[in-house]
């Protein structure tokens, strides 16, 4: 009972560069081992594939010291000297220079094989795994905009292919999630998808502006920055697309809260051209915006 309520302590989850805490769910890393396994960062991963290399021949060291004289050509009650024989056979190396001496140490030698081996196979599978996994490379730029483009109200997005390799059949999405309360006053949370001037790409190569048409059909009209803040307003765009250097589909999302959107503002062009006329695309320039003038709505604006 005392493990049961330890793992069902309050835990700090972090979707989407927004962080909740969440209390009642028990878990357990041997429950959703692969997932957890997936999840950690490279350094984190060949930590804990290190902490577990230590403490597994720990394990074994021990049991071969208290064996007594198990393992030939070993220095009495040495434990360096069976934490080594440990790690060779672990490690199947077998130099020759210790062996096992009686049936005691062929006994444990054989179980640290068997865990070797298996061990071998576990994480040559997870590190396949993790290089497998289809990730699409795209740059988000780290606000939104919303101002006016081709005569109309407008919230913009753009994002742009970081790698090489172009994307096929890219799409997005952008929902909108917020807070609102209903007829018995009680507070809700909603998902509205925001309709798109196009949200289809054939070929997704450089860079990708995402229009927004906002009047009156949309659930921004007539809202403003205070409006998004009450009501906790996040927006969520995805991205999948099928990479042409993999032929697999590749998935991406970020997100912004409403400390993101710029009224009033477009993107700075990224695309120029070299003294010779080839285009050129600036990359570092993509988060880059830039109000539109005077006559454009300024940060304290509202659409509609």
């Amino acid at each position: 009972m005392i493990l049961a309520r330890h793992s069902r302590r309050a835990n700090i989850v972090k979707i989407g560069g927004r962080q909740f805490v969440t209390k009642g769910l028990a878990h357990s890393f041997w429950n959703d081992a692969f997932h957890d396994s997936m999840s950690l960062s490279w350094p984190q991963f060949f930590l804990a594939f290190a902490v577990y290399f230590l403490v597994i021949n720990g394990v074994f060291a021990t049991l071969f010291w208290l064996g007594g004289d198990c393992v030939a050509n070993a220095r009495p009650n040495s434990y360096a000297d069976m934490f080594y024989f440990s790690i060779e056979t672990l490690a199947t190396v077998g130099y020759g220079d210790m062996h096992p001496r009686n049936d005691y140490g062929h006994l444990i030698t054989t179980l640290e094989i068997f865990t070797g081996m298996s061990t071998l196979a576990v994480y040559t599978g997870l590190i396949f795994a993790r290089f497998a996994r289809p990730r699409a490379k795209v740059m988000f730029a780290n606000a939104m905009t919303a101002g006016r483009h081709d005569g109309k109200d407008m919230l913009m997005v753009r994002l742009a292919n970081a790698r090489r390799s172009s994307v096929t059949e890219a799409q997005a999405e952008i929902w909108m999630l917020y807070s609102d309360a209903t007829s018995e006053n009680v507070r809700f949370r909603r998902f509205r998808q925001l309709d798109l001037v196009q949200r289809r790409n054939p070929i997704f190569a450089f860079s990708w502006t995402l229009f927004h048409a906002i009047d009156e059909k949309s659930p921004l009209f007539g809202l403003g920055p205070e409006d998004l803040e009450a009501m906790d307003a996040y927006f969520v765009v995805i991205f999948e697309g099928l990479d042409d250097a993999s032929g697999q589909k590749v998935h991406v999302r970020n997100s912004y809260g409403p400390l993101d959107l710029r009224f009033g503002h477009v993107y700075s062009d990224i695309l120029t051209q070299t003294e010779s006329g080839i285009p050129q695309l600036d990359y570092g320039m993509i988060h880059e915006t830039e109000p539109q003038g005077e006559e454009q709505p300024s940060d304290e604006a509202e659409f509609g």
